[in-house]
């Protein structure tokens, strides 16, 4: 689906934010598709072509990225083309913001998990915070007569329940990035997204681009991606813009800069994968 159908650039060699940043790429006009990736080393102007998009579009549901008092004239000189009905749920996420709501998540079970470790009346019960503590956290080392005590107070059962959810919370960062996506990714949208990869070992990367894929090709969703991740890049039918080029233009991705660092990386040791069977 094609919500978002162009975009220009407003080229002017100023040096000052963003015109800077975006002149160098002499990039006059985007052509999207329903997956378009903005390619580059850090420091080419992804992410700030990619807020500039965004807030020159409109998309209310973004956190604001680098700025300045220049940046608002800039934008409002960029021109885009769209269909009629732009999606009103449209979303810009940056990396920034699945670690801030990671980090949220985590503090909050933390808290949950201190208040569910209080209970001043266990006194009442002839019963040790020390004791009903390690219960509720390792109930393999308490006695077994006297857990059984213990799973006689009224809401022991449900305190073990919720901090056992709230532990299983305390996963790694890359694994919760996924699952923010997860939760944060439907049908019929237009998604900027900001190297959505971060924090992400390589299996989970797979994992997002094959369900970027499914949702731009199959569920009407749209989606333009600043990222350097070889497998969003090499997700079928992407437009790649690659930013290190002068001017930037549309490349494949095995022609870029990075893909064939890691070709030669691997080529140069196909040797060791195949003697360990790895391949």
């Amino acid at each position: 689906m094609y919500y978002l159908h162009n975009f220009q650039p407003y080229l002017e060699n100023r040096h000052v934010y963003p015109w800077r940043v975006i002149y160098p790429m002499q990039l006059e006009h985007i052509e999207f598709a329903p997956i378009t990736i903005f390619y580059g080393n850090n420091g080419c102007g992804k992410s700030t072509l990619l807020n500039v998009i965004a807030e020159r579009i409109g998309i209310k549901n973004k956190t604001q990225g680098n700025s300045n008092e220049y940046f608002e004239n800039y934008v409002k000189k960029c021109t885009y083309s769209s269909s009629d009905k732009m999606p009103e749920d449209s979303v810009f996420i940056r990396s920034e913001d699945i670690m801030a709501e990671i980090t949220k998540r985590r503090a909050r079970f933390a808290r949950m998990k201190e208040e569910l470790l209080k209970d001043d009346s266990l006194k009442d019960y002839g019963v040790s915070q020390k004791l009903y503590r390690q219960a509720l956290i390792a109930p393999d080392e308490v006695a077994p007569d006297k857990y059984a005590k213990l799973s006689r107070l009224s809401d022991f059962a449900s305190t073990r329940s919720c901090l056992a959810s709230s532990s299983a919370d305390f996963v790694s960062n890359g694994e919760k990035a996924l699952e923010f996506f997860r939760d944060h990714l439907f049908e019929d949208t237009l998604y900027l997204l900001d190297e959505p990869e971060n924090s992400m070992a390589p299996a989970y990367q797979m994992e997002l681009a094959h369900e970027i894929a499914l949702l731009a090709y199959r569920l009407n969703s749209q989606f333009i991606i600043a990222t350097h991740s070889p497998f969003m890049l090499s997700i079928e039918g992407a437009r790649i813009y690659d930013l290190d080029a002068r001017p930037a233009r549309v490349r494949e991705w095995y022609e870029l800069e990075n893909m064939q660092t890691y070709y030669q990386l691997f080529k140069k040791n196909a040797d060791k994968f195949e003697e360990n069977k790895l391949i």
